[in-house]
């Protein structure tokens, strides 16, 4: 679903208007009137408008796939500089890759890795465009989180997301959470649960978090017997950061090498007071 946003670039002594322009007229923006005697020029493009103003320039309106590229090409544009709360509004929007390799030199991801000839050697080029040789170690972007099912119980998953105490990151939900449900006895602990599943699905709605079901089929011919062998083995296939407030899990993860983040029990109502005092209830 499109999502409504607001960014501020601010203009600097480098900014070139021949580079928006041609940018404009690449995506056939439509131009409209100033409503402001600040605003030089004014252009529609979907639902995004693009107000250049004499300092900023600012875009606001919903952001749809199409002007997701254009939003990209402005931050390309030289001379365009984002202050870190715009920084973070577009980095929001464009989430950061899975697995994605980090440049050692301008800290930009690449997915892909390119062999080139260099005269009579061969280098290695990003997609950034820095050139080197290859040799651990790689930096690597880890941006997915996946929850044990205590974090899901205490719903402590959509209290740290509604804090603003994770952000940015993939949730991942293992399908096998559902067929656990189905066998809990405890009818206190599925309707906990069942309310969290339903605040994440809602918060993921509101644009504020991504949810990446994981079914567990892969897992069928394994020998896993218990809970906990299932979710370190699905941390190690999605590449995630377990967040757990189980202890001993904790230290499992740990021997079997895998990163951990981890909330003690006694933080979960230190959670739910600070939602409770954040967001009080009308």
């Amino acid at each position: 679903m499109p999502s409504q946003v607001t960014i501020v670039w601010r203009i600097s002594a480098r900014f070139g208007l021949e580079d928006l322009l041609g940018l404009m007229e690449k995506y056939n923006a439509l131009v409209k009137p100033p409503s402001s005697e600040h605003e030089i020029r004014v252009w529609q493009v979907d639902n995004l408008t693009v107000k250049y103003y004499q300092s900023s320039l600012v875009v606001q309106g919903n952001i749809n796939d199409y002007t997701k590229y254009l939003l990209q090409d402005i931050e390309n544009i030289d001379g365009l500089i984002l202050d870190e709360k715009n920084a973070a509004k577009l980095a929001r929007i464009f989430p950061a890759r899975q697995n994605a390799i980090i440049c050692e030199r301008c800290r930009e991801t690449s997915l892909l890795i390119q062999a080139e000839k260099k005269g009579l050697d061969i280098v290695f080029k990003k997609e950034c465009g820095h050139k080197n040789a290859l040799k651990p170690p790689l930096m690597m972007l880890c941006a997915r989180i996946l929850p044990d099912i205590n974090l899901l119980i205490s719903k402590s998953m959509s209290r740290l997301l509604r804090l603003g105490l994770l952000t940015d990151f993939e949730i991942v939900i293992p399908e096998f959470i559902f067929d656990w449900l189905d066998k809990f006895k405890s009818t206190k602990g599925k309707s906990a649960i069942s309310d969290e599943l339903k605040q994440l699905r809602k918060l993921e709605q509101d644009g504020n978090v991504k949810l990446l079901p994981i079914t567990t089929q892969i897992l069928s011919q394994t020998t896993l017997k218990d809970e906990d062998q299932v979710i370190l083995a699905i941390s190690m296939l999605t590449n995630s950061i377990l967040l757990t407030g189980d202890k001993i899990l904790k230290d499992r993860a740990l021997m079997q090498k895998r990163p951990v983040i981890y909330l003690p029990p006694k933080l979960f109502d230190q959670l739910k007071l600070l939602e409770a005092v954040r967001f009080p209830r009308v």
